[in-house]
């Protein structure tokens, strides 16, 4: 199945777009939940487990729709902006074995060409949203029936990721959140040097994408930022010189880096 919307920028809050790239999300949730899976046949702890979950809600889902919910379903998407909104969309249902009715949602569009019906919408969404319809159901669902790797959340599972707990604890999903300003712009010397010194040492690493900045300091003088950008997990080991911040970029300070700077260094590419 093609999608039918342009692939939104990650962490976008635009009222048209979904947060996050469906194809980075999508990426991410098959890695941890192939890592969930092993360490459950392993008899390993509930880690991985917790690692999907938190995956999970970081990311995008697709909720199928009928072919006539389809305008009714981009207007609820228009209006899903924050986390205060509550937005309620018709979706479709499938039957278990035993006839049973239960929701359905998928990680990536080959996920949804795998099972959907001929006629089948889709609606990208941010996690948090798909699981809060889902959860208010009050019905079990399935994330890709048809695999790669299906899922089956149970109700109070659903429940929990809603109301922003990891299922079965009292532990929230994510710790608490403080909000800061910080301003990002062009350095005010020529750095192409420095980008180069650092461009080879990146050239070797997990690091997709590299930026570099320049902010301001606690004390008010400027100082350079190296911005790097990758997957979770992902490590490097750089030198640079003194007074310089080495900060592994999400949104939306990496949205702001992207607006005032091109990147020096991608991951592949010679430059």
């Amino acid at each position: 199945m093609t999608p039918d919307i342009a692939a939104p920028t990650p962490g976008s809050h635009d009222r048209t777009t979904p947060s996050g790239s469906l194809e980075e999300s999508a990426a991410n949730l098959f890695e941890a939940m192939l890592a969930a899976r092993e360490a459950e046949e392993r008899g390993a702890g509930p880690r991985a487990l917790h690692a999907f979950y938190r995956t999970l809600m970081s990311g995008t889902l697709l909720l199928p729709v009928p072919p006539d919910h389809g305008d009714e379903a981009r207007e609820a998407l228009a209006a899903a902006v924050n986390d205060d909104q509550q937005v309620e969309i018709s979706v479709m249902l499938a039957r278990e074995g035993d006839g049973a009715p239960v929701g359905v949602v998928f990680g990536s569009f080959g996920a949804l060409a795998a099972w959907a019906p001929s006629g089948t919408g889709n609606l990208p969404l941010p996690s948090r949203i798909a699981i809060a319809n889902l959860a208010s159901s009050g019905m079990p669902a399935i994330m890709d029936p048809a695999g790669p790797v299906p899922y089956r959340f149970d109700p109070d599972e659903l429940a929990a990721l809603a109301n922003g707990r990891l299922p079965g604890t009292d532990e929230a999903l994510f710790g608490p959140t403080t909000r800061s300003s910080i301003r990002v712009r062009l350095p005010g010397s020529d750095t192409r040097s420095l980008e180069a010194t650092l461009g080879a040492s990146l050239r070797d690493t997990a690091v997709e994408v590299a930026y570099l900045v320049e902010t301001d300091g606690v004390d008010g003088r400027p100082r350079l930022m190296l911005g790097l950008v990758g997957a979770q997990g992902a490590s490097a080991t750089v030198d640079v010189p003194d007074g310089t911040d080495v900060v592994w970029l999400e949104e939306p300070l990496l949205d702001q880096v992207r607006v005032v700077a091109e990147p020096f260094h991608r991951r592949g590419q010679a430059r």
